[in-house]
């Protein structure tokens, strides 16, 4: 998994797949969905690090991977989803 951010079009097709399973979340505000997105990125980038551990240990190294998912970014992503 590289290091990099994200693009915009991924980040639109993970907002797809939110927005299926939680349409709620459709009309929420974007520094909400970038911290939803950006922790499930954390994660999946920790989980990838520590594949043995359990979730419980998981989570407590998320501190560990810097953020890379911003509201700006969001936006940009919601653009690609019309």
């Amino acid at each position: 998994m590289s290091d990099d951010a994200p693009s915009a079009s991924r980040l639109a097709g993970q907002l797809g797949y939110l927005f299926e399973e939680e349409p709620e979340l459709a009309n929420a505000p974007a520094a909400e969905l970038a911290a939803r997105l950006d922790r499930e990125d954390r994660y999946a980038r920790a989980r990838q690090r520590y594949v043995l551990e359990s979730d419980e240990f998981v989570r407590d190294h998320l501190d560990e991977f810097p953020s890379r998912i911003t509201a700006e970014m969001v936006e940009e992503a919601m653009h690609h989803t019309d």
